[in-house]
């Protein structure tokens, strides 16, 4: 009798565990539900996705939208990406160079400690992401350096150090290379440098720099729309990282007609005043392990 009761204990438990398998592949060939517009673009016209996981796309407060994206990259590899879009001509949207301690100096600090010396009652940080290379020493900028309207550093530090974004004196967006700084330095208000110009006129340019990495990229369009974006790495089972080349292409399938690279790796930080909460989250995985201590950089304010 008890024979009889093994074997068919085994075959319930075999039965169940071939319907749990059945119920699995089929979630795992369900088709995903995109969410976001720009999730869409990039797995459209990219060519870095080979399938989307999951989507989420929420507002962090007005003008301001969130896409976290995981996928598979076309090498087969877990990946992770956060954008955010903001609508610089969205009313009472500031985008400003956010510096250690607020102040026009060289310092580090993590990007949320630099939000905290920013934000005043009427002028809440809704959004930060990391912005120019720096000196692991002294926290100097590798770019050029405008904070409220002062211009504190126009030299480069390389080859690398090749563009800017800044935020002009009539609060538009303005991205460009060491020439355009030069026309336009008097006319700024912020600006902080970047690295390689990924996008000009609409037009992928060509990289030299194959490394994979964890990225931070920011676009924008012609009509005021701006894109930031991080995608995480040096973890493989979460997320891989990206070539630059890469990195250009989903800002480009994201609608930026330009757009630039800038620090990455550990620095790669991307943080929100989070809608149901309000606190700031950093969203994405430092490569770190902790929030690493930066130069400078960009926060989105509303007022």
């Amino acid at each position: 009798m008890l024979h009889k009761y093994k074997l068919v204990w085994g075959l319930t438990l075999a039965y169940a565990l071939l319907i749990g398998c059945s119920k699995d592949d089929a979630a795992a060939q369900a088709p995903v539900v995109i969410k976001s517009p720009l999730t869409q673009r990039i797995l459209d016209s990219a060519g870095v996705m080979a399938q989307v996981f999951s989507d989420t796309l929420f507002e962090v407060s007005p003008g301001i939208k969130e896409t976290d994206i995981h996928y598979l990259s076309r090498e087969g590899y877990s990946m992770r990406a956060f954008i955010l879009e903001v609508d610089a001509n969205h009313p009472g949207i500031l985008l400003q160079a956010g510096t250690p301690y607020n102040a026009a100096a060289y310092a580090m600090q993590t990007v949320p400690e630099m939000a905290k010396y920013m934000e005043k009652p009427d002028y809440k940080v809704m959004a930060a992401v990391n912005a120019d290379f720096f000196n692991t020493t002294t926290g100097e900028p590798r770019g050029i350096y405008v904070k409220d309207g002062t211009v504190l550093k126009t030299t480069w530090a390389n080859a690398r150090s090749a563009t800017f974004m800044g935020v002009l004196k009539n609060g538009k967006p303005y991205i460009g290379d060491r020439a355009d700084f030069l026309a336009v330095q008097n006319d700024l208000e912020d600006a902080l440098g970047g690295g390689p110009m990924l996008v000009r006129n609409n037009q992928i340019l060509t990289q030299t720099d194959l490394s994979v990495e964890p990225r931070t990229g920011i676009g924008m369009n012609e009509n005021g729309k701006m894109y930031f974006i991080v995608v995480d790495g040096r973890s493989f089972y979460y997320s891989n990282g990206v070539t630059i080349t890469q990195l250009g292409h989903m800002l480009k399938a994201c609608g930026s007609t330009i757009a630039i690279n800038v620090d990455g790796g550990g620095s790669s930080t991307f943080m929100i005043k989070h809608p149901l909460a309000n606190v700031w989250q950093v969203r994405n995985r430092p490569s770190d392990g902790t929030n690493r201590p930066v130069g400078n950089a960009w926060m989105i304010i509303s007022r």
